[in-house]
């Protein structure tokens, strides 16, 4: 990977910021995902939430029925709408578009996609209800902060995530974690985890992992869920 870094940068690392955070997109795209996590369902760089702006967020969708489950339905409508939907309560497209932060036609869209694989069922009213209980799907935020220097201000940026995210993951430099041991307690505390990576080898390792923990602001996770959707629909 070392020859994939273009810039040497006048840091003490021999990269930037920017170089390090080229070479773990790579890494998060790659065929085999995050090292120990896996393939995440979609990953996306600098979404601009209520508090802060983290490097990456990333989505995985966790169903009721268990780990390795997907829906095979992009994007973020498919679990809003399953979310919504009740086997026994038909809801109308109207009451969809009330209550969703999407547009009439891309909860269309997604409706057919989930009628066809089986999840959801249309009755002659044309409402709508769920077909399998135990297939509901929910996305699960993952933050990921890229810091060179400045444990300080990584720890006060993962805890601002903290507010909408499940996970909070802080990555340094190889050596740099040493840095974070004085923050140990408020990183426990908050559930945040730091995980060391070299983006000239491309080796990622956890330090602590940190705990998957309820976002502490669901408004603020409906915010992100809503701003990553207008970036989903622009690309």
């Amino acid at each position: 990977m070392m020859e994939e870094i273009k810039r040497i940068s006048s840091s003490p690392f021999g990269y930037s910021e920017e170089d390090m955070a080229q070479a773990f997109q790579r890494l998060l795209l790659s065929e085999n995902g995050l090292p120990s996590v896996g393939v995440f369902d979609a990953i996306y760089r600098e979404i601009t939430c209520q508090q802060g702006r983290p490097d990456f967020i990333a989505l995985r969708y966790r169903s009721t029925k268990g780990e390795g489950e997907h829906m095979n339905v992009r994007g973020l409508v498919a679990p809003a709408i399953l979310q919504r939907l009740k086997p026994a309560a038909p809801r109308t497209i109207d009451y969809l578009v009330s209550t969703l932060e999407f547009g009439r036609e891309s909860i269309r869209r997604t409706l057919r996609q989930l009628i066809e694989r089986g999840y959801v069922e249309q009755l002659e009213s044309g409402a709508y209800r769920l077909a399998n209980v135990n297939q509901i799907h929910t996305p699960e935020i993952w933050t990921f902060e890229l810091k060179l220097s400045n444990p300080k201000k990584a720890v006060f940026q993962a805890q601002q995530s903290r507010a909408y995210a499940e996970r909070a993951i802080i990555v340094v430099p190889p050596g740099q974690e040493e840095n974070y041991e004085r923050f140990r307690e408020t990183m426990q505390r908050w559930h945040i985890g730091l995980a060391r990576f070299d983006p000239l080898t491309g080796i990622f390792r956890f330090v602590r992992k940190g705990k998957r923990s309820r976002a502490l602001s669901p408004t603020q996770q409906i915010y992100t869920l809503s701003q990553i959707a207008r970036r989903h629909e622009r690309e």
